[in-house]
Parts: structure tokens; sequence; C-alpha cells
């Protein structure tokens, strides 16, 4: 008989340790978030949850880690940085468990996003890149780009077949890009104004 009251309150105890378990994994933050820079600083900013239902949680990095609380126990996408704006950082299939705290370290750099987000020059202009390739599709270094105005002058492509210039706003320019052995293009350089940095294919056949 004693042999049997002793099994039960070891029932009774593994019992009530299970519900304090329990009790403990509801209050545990399944997923921690950590953004750090190149250098190791913490930088303010933004980071989204995605779980796989499509719900989303936004919170924002200061001083600590950011905490997701409220989790499932399926993995989620989590998103760091500004939509819309440079170097944004996007992990999938993150890992969320019942009872075991994860921390998801992310680098992050906002500062090279300053490079690409200057202030626009006095007079409005447009950057363009022309990338020349041939049939194949091989990048062709050294083709002539010559201009219809004679102020941008004339260049050649790098050893990547690309030609980068910039333009007024205010104007169209016309371009010939030939290379030894290969038909000659004909190009029109538009810059508009909602349009500022633009990216044209070249392709030069075999004649």
């Amino acid at each position: 008989m004693e042999r049997l009251h002793q099994l039960t309150l070891l029932v009774v105890l593994g019992y009530l340790a299970s519900l304090s378990s329990i009790a403990r994994a509801q209050n545990v933050c399944p997923l921690h978030v950590r953004v750090l820079t190149p250098d190791g600083r913490r930088p303010e900013a933004p980071v989204e949850s995605i779980e796989a239902n499509g719900r989303t949680e936004d919170r924002e990095q200061k001083d600590s880690d950011v905490e997701f609380c409220d989790l499932g126990i399926m993995p989620v996408t989590i998103k760091v940085g500004s939509s819309g704006l440079c170097n944004g950082v996007t992990v999938r299939d993150v890992p969320i468990a019942w009872n075991h705290p994860y921390l998801l370290t992310v680098t992050y750099d906002p500062s090279a996003c300053a490079v690409w987000h200057r202030p626009p020059p006095p007079v409005p202009a447009c950057e363009f890149l022309l990338r020349v390739a041939d049939s194949d599709g091989r990048w062709i270094p050294g083709a002539s780009v010559t201009f219809s105005d004679s102020l941008i002058g004339k260049m050649k492509t790098d050893r990547f077949g690309r030609a980068w210039f910039v333009i007024r706003a205010d104007k169209d320019f016309h371009a010939s890009v030939a290379a030894v052995g290969l038909t000659t293009a004909a190009v029109t350089c538009k810059c508009g104004p909602s349009e500022r940095r633009r990216e044209q294919y070249v392709k030069l056949e075999r004649p």
C-alpha cells in the first residue's frame, strides 16, 4: 500500500511539474531579433514578422532586441529595413519552437543608403548605364558609344560591357553603339522627371 501511495505521489508531482512547464512556456517569447551593423553597432531599425497565414507584426529596434511573443509554431519570415529603401534584409523560414526561445541576429547596413539618397543636383539630370552584349549574351568590352550631342563625347564600354553617363532632364539623346565585327545599334536615351536612374541593354548582332 505504501508503494502505491509513493507511485501516486510521483504521478501527481510529475503532472504538477508539467503544468508548471506549460505555464512557463506560455510566458516565453519564442523569437528575439537582434539587428547589428557590419561594425557591431545596434541601429534603430524597423523589424517585421510575417507568419505563414499572412499575419504581420511590426516592431522597432532601439536599445534592445526586438521580441515577438505571440507567435505560433510555424516558421516565420523576418524583414529588417524600411520598404522602398536600399539594403533591406529578408530572412525566411525562421524556426519557432514551443518553450525554446530563439535569437536571430541580422546584419543590416542602413548607412550605405545615404549614397543613393543624396539631394538632386541643381539642374535635373538622369543617370544612365548602357550594358552592351553580343547575340550570345556575352558582354562586349571596348565597344564605342557615340552620342549625337558632342557635349557628352565618345566613350567605350568597360570589360563588363558597361558605359555610364549623365544627361540633362530636359533633353533626349541619341547614340550609336558599335564593336568590331558586329552590327551597329542605335540607342535613344530619354530622361523623364519620374525616372532619374536607368539601365538599358544593347545587343549587337553578327552581320
